[in-house]
């Protein structure tokens, strides 16, 4: 392998790749563009500009047509394959001029053409131009590169966010519904308790041997359905409970302990034959 670093070169100039299989062009190259501008690196055959590549990617290559075993359209093919290597300028070498040449190289995805005998202001002036034009595309690139990262911070961010407003409301809705839940529960227990209260007092004030079969099952209903709102309420209480805190109620309504204090009375008096 023949390959040729500029010593005096860093990390920060350009890398320019130099592919001719005749060494003189290759001298002739290096020294129009050994201004300090540039570091390069030298290959004077097809497959070994393939490996060169894989091992450091260059800025520009400046790539002979006519080489002793690919040619050069060939090696630019391999390159504009491989997703790697596909963004690399190259500005094919040729004594050839014409246009068929041209348009070939072209359409591989050459960028230009620098003709033989090499002059030097050609030469300077169309590395210089496509040097520029790589660095821009690669400002461009690395702007593009950032912009999406920021995008995605922003989606994550406003992601977490509506995750945390939904939360936010959720909390309110629940806060809202256990207060309305609660309001609700007094509002009705307070009725009931009266109602309950006086039907008790009503049941113990009668004289339950003096009172029909009709009278008795009235007063019978009237505490079934009693019993029956007492339950509903309860339930309503504990489903509430359990939907707005994930556990059971420590204490359950205190009409829970009373549905049944009327009712032994009223059997107590039933006629025996009575259904």
């Amino acid at each position: 392998m023949n390959m040729e670093e500029n010593q005096e070169s860093n990390n920060d100039k350009p890398l320019v790749l130099l592919v001719d299989d005749v060494p003189q062009n290759v001298q002739i190259l290096h020294q129009i563009l050994n201004m300090g501008e540039y570091s390069f690196a030298i290959a004077t055959n097809g497959k070994e500009t393939l490996e060169l590549v894989k091992k450091k990617l260059p800025d520009l290559i400046l790539l002979d047509i006519m080489l002793g075993d690919i040619d050069g359209f060939e090696v630019c093919e391999h390159l504009k394959k491989d997703p790697e290597t596909a963004a690399v300028p190259i500005i094919f070498l040729t004594a050839k001029v014409g246009v068929e040449d041209k348009v070939k190289g072209f359409k591989l995805g050459a960028v230009d053409y620098i003709t033989k005998p090499f002059e030097d202001a050609e030469v300077v002036a169309r590395v210089h131009t496509h040097i520029q034009l790589k660095k821009s595309v690669d400002i461009i690139k690395e702007y593009n590169h950032q912009l999406r990262e920021s995008f995605n911070e922003m989606q994550t961010s406003y992601q977490e966010l509506m995750e945390s407003q939904f939360e936010l409301v959720e909390r309110e809705k629940k806060s809202a519904v256990k207060a309305l839940s609660a309001n609700a529960t007094h509002e009705m227990n307070q009725p009931i308790t009266v109602i309950q209260g006086y039907l008790e007092m009503f049941i113990e004030s009668l004289d339950m041997g003096s009172l029909n079969d009709m009278q008795k099952k009235y007063l019978t209903r009237i505490q079934e359905g009693l019993n029956k709102l007492i339950a509903i309420i309860a339930r309503f209480t504990k489903y509430s409970h359990i939907y707005l805190t994930d556990e059971h109620p420590d204490k359950m309504l205190s009409l829970g302990d009373k549905p049944e204090k009327v009712t032994p009375q009223l059997r107590d008096h039933q006629d025996p034959h009575h259904s």
